[in-house]
């Protein structure tokens, strides 16, 4: 459980570290996401610091962690429906989320409980924007080879992250509070296995960024 448990933890290190190899020939909406790579690095770096430093939770970090990658991702998105999108529906979707995260911090479940209902909140928004961007790309038939792109392998790493974790984050506390170690360990292993799948199709993502030819 521990290796698999590292390993999630340091993936995001390998996409992260191509991007920055790559950082000259990414476009507005690449560099968003390569920035996002190393906000999430840092935050799991220092998480992890305060865990093993003071042995308290390091579940603030993980509250933090949401909301900066739903902004990041928000960005990137609106990048990537370029006009099709008005500028006011994501400004409501960042606004709105940002109120939610607050009050929850400040006046619902805290800092030190698991963030259980924004990351469901998180999950529902991504796979909304996930499924639209498809279908725009099925419906205008602009790209003849999708799965040659950047923003596809993108959508498809959030896609099978954020709907086969949906049920883990509903039932979150319930799987936490009642369920035996066995059962909670498999659970997570398959949490972490997600994870390490999200980050692997980033990587492939930014495989598909090549140098322009002049």
């Amino acid at each position: 459980m521990e290796t698999i448990l590292y390993i999630a933890l340091c993936i995001p290190l390998v996409p992260a570290i191509l991007a920055s190899f790559k950082w000259k020939y990414l476009t507005e909406t690449q560099r968003w996401f390569s920035i996002m790579l190393w906000g999430i690095v840092i935050i799991s770096f220092f998480g992890e610091l305060w865990l093993r430093t003071s042995h308290d939770s390091n579940l603030p970090f993980f509250h933090v962690y949401i909301l900066m990658e739903y902004v990041f991702l928000l960005n990137i998105f609106r990048t990537m429906f370029k006009e099709s999108v008005k500028d006011f529906i994501w400004l409501i979707l960042v606004i709105g989320f940002s109120l939610i995260w607050t009050i929850n911090i400040f006046t619902g479940v805290g800092w030190w409980a698991f963030p259980d209902y924004i990351h469901v909140l998180e999950a529902i928004i991504i796979i909304g924007l996930v499924i639209s961007w498809f279908s725009k790309m099925l419906n205008e038939k602009i790209i003849s080879r999708p799965e040659r792109t950047f923003e596809f392998w993108i959508c498809a790493g959030l896609l099978l992250f954020f709907s086969g974790n949906f049920l883990l984050f509903i039932f979150s506390k319930f799987i936490i509070l009642t369920i035996e170690t066995a059962a909670y360990e498999a659970i997570w292993k398959i949490h972490c296995i997600l994870i390490i799948l999200l980050y692997l199709l980033y990587t492939l993502a930014l495989l598909w960024v090549k140098k322009p030819i002049k």
